[in-house]
């Protein structure tokens, strides 16, 4: 798959867009500020239904309108097709193909992207959180079985938190829903599990490229309910209510997994060098775009957000010559290391418009 042309409308600075892209590099030029990252979002909207730099719908409008339109064109399995995402203060419209999105499961997965900008190295320097977060994002576009299970495991947890800062607690109802956790616990970690060993299989092919041999990479997945089942489940997380009571807040479940990224036997985010981490980084966008290409059969979109500036000679190379049969969106200040590069548009981003 590959995508044609994105239309903005009110789309944070810019008030009307028309944006045409080849099914090879996509390079944005210009100064910080000119909204060469608000093209990458908009593709991420229109793929998630949701941005990737802020919670607020409402902060994508430009500030001299009171909505906003993303419409994205693309061609997948030889077929046209389209996105649109309207925003407004008080609603979100999401449509497929002129057909509205009642449920976001139906949504996710239908546009393949992989995402790397310079807060994607919290991925291996930053909290669990931050991990789980990448994990969960491969996961729910391989599998709206995940996504489901997800969202309603996040219910759940949600609803079982409210009850614990109660100053009377409803026990029973914790344990029903612990009953009912345990199945999407079981289903969320053998899949969290599938897709790490498969991530793990592609980056140490990767990392070993990359460096000449010289590092290793390892993945581990660290969770608290690997192989059990759910009545095993089920106990253990009645096990820990007493604890969940006196904390108010629940101590035990899939929001409290993690992934240690090792190189050479060394956890990169405490021992890795900056150098080291940004490789990792680099296998780990890598090996997350080779899964997603072979379990879903389509080529995922490469949003490459002002990450050169991140890397060095040596990398940026590595990186051009992977991508170079890849449709890819790329942000720069300084376009100067895609000299002798095939098949690339070059356009010049400044106060919401494009000279190309």
């Amino acid at each position: 798959m590959y995508i044609d042309k994105v239309e903005l409308e009110n789309f944070r600075n810019y008030s009307s867009q028309k944006i045409d892209f080849i099914n090879g590099i996509n390079l944005f030029v210009g100064n910080n500020a000119q909204g060469k990252t608000n093209i990458i979002e908009s593709i991420y909207v229109s793929a998630f239904g949701k941005s990737y730099r802020t919670i607020k719908d409402n902060e994508l409008i430009n500030f001299d309108s009171d909505f906003c339109r993303v419409k994205l064109l693309y061609s997948k399995n030889g077929l046209n097709n389209n996105n649109e995402v309207y925003i407004e203060e008080s609603k979100k419209v999401i449509k497929n193909n002129g057909l509205k999105v009642n449920k976001i499961s139906d949504f996710v997965g239908e546009i393949l992207i992989v995402i790397f900008s310079p807060d994607s190295l919290d991925i291996v320097k930053g909290s669990p959180g931050k991990r789980r977060n990448f994990i969960d994002m491969i996961c729910c576009q391989l599998s709206k079985s995940y996504l489901i299970s997800h969202q309603e495991y996040m219910k759940c947890l949600k609803l079982k938190n409210s009850m614990l800062k109660k100053d009377i607690i409803d026990k029973e109802y914790i344990l029903i829903l612990h009953e009912k956790m345990s199945v999407y616990i079981k289903k969320i970690v053998e899949f969290r599990k599938y897709v790490i060993d498969r991530l793990l299989e592609k980056a140490k092919v990767i990392e070993n490229k990359i460096t000449n041999g010289k590092e290793s990479i390892d993945i581990i997945y660290t969770t608290d309910f690997l192989n059990m089942n759910e009545e095993e489940i089920i106990n253990y997380l009645n096990k820990y209510l007493f604890i969940d009571e006196m904390r108010k807040s629940s101590i035990k479940g899939i929001q409290r997994d993690d992934i240690i990224i090792n190189i050479n036997d060394l956890e990169v985010s405490k021992f890795g060098s900056q150098g080291q981490n940004r490789t990792a980084l680099l296998t780990l966008k890598l090996a997350d775009f080779e899964v997603l290409m072979e379990e879903k059969q389509e080529v995922p979109i490469l949003l490459l957000d002002d990450i050169m500036s991140e890397l060095d000679k040596d990398r940026i190379s590595f990186l051009l010559k992977y991508i170079e049969n890849y449709q890819s969106i790329i942000t720069t200040t300084d376009d100067t290391f895609v000299k002798d590069i095939r098949n690339i548009k070059i356009s010049k981003v400044s106060n919401g418009g494009l000279e190309i």
